[in-house]
Formats: structure tokens, C-alpha cells, sequence
């Protein structure tokens, strides 16, 4: 399944945690993008903080404040409706 989230990019920011396993830093690169979500009563602005492959953490740089288009995917249960 192909998704897509469309939204305007806030900013681009790397997070570290310590892999459990091997003791290891890992750097995560993460993006924030801010979406309209539909809701009953119209829309709603939600932040989303996305993490993205290293490859592709350039291609976002300097498009602060512009709109975007990210492929994504999901884990775990997701419930989806139509607009």
C-alpha cells in the first residue's frame, strides 16, 4: 500500500538513542510536518513528527516552510475512512 502525507514543513532534526542490543548509538533523522487533519466540523492543524531514511534527510533541507509530500507507511493497527 502506497500513502502519502501532504503537509508544510516545519523543520529537520536527528534524535540519538542507545540501541539496547549493542550498546551503540543510533541517529534517527526525523522531520516535523504540519498537516490539516478533516474532522466533522471542518479541519484541524496536527503536528507530525516523522522519522525518514538517512538518504533522504538532504532532500528536505532548506524547504522549511513549504509544502511537502511524504511517502510513508505505518505499523500497528490503523483505522481509515474516506474524505
Amino acid at each position: 500500500m502506497s500513502l502519502k502525507l501532504k503537509g508544510t514543513l516545519i523543520g529537520h532534526y536527528e534524535s540519538t538513542y542507545v540501541d539496547k542490543e549493542t550498546s551503540i548509538p543510533v541517529v534517527k533523522q526525523r522531520i516535523q510536518v504540519l498537516i490539516e487533519k478533516t474532522v466533522k466540523n471542518g479541519s484541524k492543524s496536527e503536528l507530525v513528527d516523522l522519522t525518514i531514511p538517512a538518504e533522504k534527510a538532504s532532500k528536505y533541507l532548506g524547504m522549511e516552510g513549504k509544502q511537502i509530500e511524504v511517502d510513508v507507511s505505518y505499523f500497528g493497527q490503523c483505522t481509515f475512512f474516506g474524505i
